[in-house]
């Protein structure tokens, strides 16, 4: 999973819209549970905030039906930034190589 917060981020710049992620879009893998819970982390951090896996964010618009194999994760909005759930996410904002 990209990191949404950091990659929706340049996506937005980009294109001058803001984008809101939903976080119960993802599902949080039981491994992902475990390892929270040994590091005393929120798991979904993991997911907001990790990166260099290679997964593809998209935007598309709303007449034209989502291709197979990609999952809804939130929405393009008037604005910009980003914002989970509705709100600034003050969390980690993935990683960058350089």
């Amino acid at each position: 999973m990209c990191s949404p917060d950091l990659e929706a981020g340049h996506l937005a710049e980009a294109s001058g819209v803001a984008i809101d992620v939903r976080a119960s879009s993802f599902v949080v893998p039981e491994p992902l549970h475990a390892v929270g819970a040994a590091l005393g982390a929120d798991p979904m951090q993991f997911i907001l905030a990790g990166g260099d896996d290679h997964a593809l964010l998209a935007t598309f618009p709303p007449d034209v039906a989502v291709p197979d194999g990609w999952q809804v994760i939130g929405e393009v909005l008037e604005g910009s930034g980003v914002t989970v759930d509705g709100a600034t996410y003050d969390g980690a904002t993935g990683w960058t190589h350089f």
